[in-house]
């Protein structure tokens, strides 16, 4: 059994003319109408001709329908009302339809079809200074020992205040927050009850921040809870046939690209091109996971699980690339046709790592209720973690898509994964300082070479090796280099 994530929409705009502007389903009618009857008079300077116009317009009626779905269902999770992702559903409709036109060949008016999704894309750009400006909320908080610890204190979809005493005033808001779990007074009860039935939303607390924030609080956790943690067996089935489909699909690309990124690896750092190492699965098998080498074979007597940060010596100079666009990853598709892995899930950690944190967080092995991922929602908030209370917080995200599990999540997950990709986010990164150092020789070996040492640099490169950093051009040197002066 699943819940919906907590709606949050504006309610306050309740006078006359606002319900008339700020209607949402009236809004959407004049969008539509813009958009139809832009479209073929500014193409035709007439009323549909021909079967073709009639089809056209269909399409575009489809599109935008389409658009509004999808923006406003996946609006309903943490994060989903950013701008870049209400213009993504856009162009996700906008492809969506095309690829039907393409495949189906059926009749169109090209120019009225243009028209129509430059209009479109238009109106949905012009909507959304009107949504920061009118669609934030505005809450009201019942006090309580906890709730000001409840809630984020910085948002940009919402403002808060805490009541002082059970009366609303002349303030108008959305909805009334309470923490369900304090013990409140009689006065505080019938406030609310009073609320409550005329028809003013209450919200819970806990479920509102966890709709924010994009994870579930595990110090909150109650084993009944759990009951809302079991994924529907419909989807979970429909999401493996999707995963073959799409690696499938994708094979005639993704099988060259890998020969000459392997082919790239060898040439770059001594040791095999391709990764392999014991992971934890659904539930809780042991698999053996594929990945491109991005870093330096181990010497002998290193520990084998360690966090990433503390591997991060290691890293060649293409291996940094390939972590950065997640390139290195790609191996994965053939444990998704294994059956060991699914494109979105949690991250699989190694056996070590998961005996470790089952003992400090006692609900982590729940994670391993469906199969582990390529991407995920903790990898797209959260990036990789170095010690086990950033593990926690990827445990508490890992939980809210298992909660929220449905196919409009895993559209924002790969949205945005696209955009951990473009910016990076996340990954292993060489320090702040040497970053800047690499800025000063975009020509030379010197930078590559010196961020090697940057473990103990603070605002200056370490003096003991600048010197000698500068014959270090082979991955192998300088790994060999940096030892030689963490040691000396």
């Amino acid at each position: 059994m699943q819940q919906d994530p907590v709606a949050l929409s504006p309610s306050r705009h309740n006078r006359w003319y606002e319900r008339i502007l700020l209607n949402p389903a009236l809004g959407h009618l004049l969008s539509l109408a813009i958009i139809l009857l832009g479209s073929q008079f500014l193409a035709y300077q007439a009323w549909i001709q021909n079967t073709n116009q009639g089809i056209t317009l269909g399409l575009l009626a489809g599109c935008y329908l389409l658009t509004i779905y999808l923006s406003s269902n996946i609006a309903k999770y943490a994060g989903g009302r950013a701008t870049r992702y209400h213009l993504g559903t856009t162009l996700i409709a906008i492809a969506v339809v095309l690829a039907g036109v393409l495949l189906i060949r059926i009749g169109y008016s090209r120019s009225s079809l243009v028209i129509g999704i430059a209009l479109l894309i238009s109106l949905r750009a012009l909507s959304v200074p009107i949504n920061l400006r009118f669609r934030y909320l505005k809450l009201a908080c019942i006090p309580s020992p906890t709730i000001e610890a409840i809630l984020p204190t910085l948002s940009g979809s919402f403002e808060y205040r805490v009541l002082a005493e059970p009366d609303l005033g002349q303030t108008r808001y959305d909805g009334l927050v309470v923490d369900m779990e304090a013990e409140l007074s009689d006065e505080w009860i019938r406030f609310i009850s009073h609320c409550n039935i005329a028809g003013f939303p209450v919200l819970n607390a806990r479920k509102f921040t966890e709709t924010l924030n994009g994870k579930v609080n595990l110090a909150a956790l109650q084993s009944m809870d759990l009951a809302n943690l079991q994924p529907q067996p419909v989807y979970l089935a429909a999401k493996r046939a999707l995963d073959i489909m799409l690696t499938l699909l994708v094979a005639p690309l993704l099988i060259p690209f890998c020969l000459v990124v392997a082919l790239l690896i060898r040439l770059d750092s001594p040791g095999p091109a391709i990764f392999v190492q014991e992971r934890i699965g659904k539930g809780n098998r042991i698999f053996r996971m594929y990945k491109f080498r991005s870093m330096l074979p181990r010497e002998a007597g290193e520990a084998t699980a360690q966090f990433a940060d503390q591997d991060a010596h290691r890293i060649t100079r293409l291996g940094a690339f390939i972590r950065k666009v997640r390139i290195d990853e790609l191996p994965q598709f053939l444990n998704i046709l294994k059956g060991d892995m699914s494109l979105i899930g949690p991250r699989p950690e190694q056996p070590e790592f998961v005996e470790h944190f089952e003992e400090k967080l006692p609900y982590y092995s729940y994670r391993h209720i469906i199969r582990p991922g390529i991407t995920g929602w903790a990898q797209v908030n959260r990036g990789y973690t170095t010690d086990t209370e950033s593990t926690r917080e990827k445990v508490e995200h890992d939980f809210y898509y298992i909660k929220n599990l449905s196919p409009l999540l895993d559209l924002l997950i790969v949205m945005r994964t696209l955009k951990t990709i473009a910016t990076g986010f996340g990954a292993l990164s060489c320090g702040k300082s040497v970053r800047k150092s690499l800025s000063l020789f975009p020509f030379t070996n010197i930078g590559s070479s010196l961020r090697f040492c940057f473990p103990h640099w603070k605002s200056k490169p370490c003096p003991k090796c600048a010197g000698s950093a500068l014959l270090s051009i082979t991955a192998r040197m300088r790994y060999q280099h940096k030892k030689a002066c963490l040691t000396s």
